[in-house]
């Protein structure tokens, strides 16, 4: 597979608001050569000064910075896309050799996308709200400046032997 390059890779609002050593920063770490030390690079590749113990801190700085991170974020989603095309192809491949060692995770990697299982949930909730006769008063004089206040009319309350029902 090939790797996508930075060339390609537009400047989106998080990278543009970033300063010129931090672009660097972010746009270095997709260059990287590996995984670990991958901050030291892209460090000393924008510019930062120091020893590798130095370049460690400040990369370990850049990326707590919310604008780095959503810069990293926003060149993330980019790679993702522009590489979608290898990735498929690479699928495709695994695919068509009914002999691959992968076909069966594959095909279940494409039905899971093509067709995702659902599930149902059922949820019962069950409860009892009791108001005492205080409380039961205020709801009903809240309805009652409710309806006021919208001009709505409300039925007379039931009266069951002599009690609000």
């Amino acid at each position: 597979m090939t790797a996508a390059s930075n060339d390609a890779i537009e400047y989106g609002p998080a990278l543009r608001e970033l300063p010129p050593r931090q672009r660097a920063f972010v746009l270095a770490l997709f260059d990287a050569p590996r995984k670990h030390g991958s901050g030291v690079f892209a460090a000393r590749k924008a510019g930062y000064q120091g020893n590798a113990n130095v370049l460690a801190v400040t990369a370990c700085q850049l990326r707590s910075d919310e604008r780095v991170r959503a810069a990293i974020d926003e060149v993330s989603r980019q790679f993702v896309s522009m590489l979608a095309p290898e990735a498929v192809r690479a699928m495709k491949k695994i695919l068509d050799d009914p002999k691959h060692r992968e076909l069966g995770r594959m095909i279940g990697l494409v039905l899971d996308r093509v067709a995702p299982a659902e599930s149902t949930h059922k949820l019962k909730v069950e409860g009892e709200i009791k108001l005492g006769p205080v409380e039961t008063e205020q709801v009903l004089k809240r309805i009652e400046e409710l309806a006021a206040k919208f001009s709505v009319s409300l039925p007379a309350p039931k009266i069951i032997d002599g009690e609000l029902a």
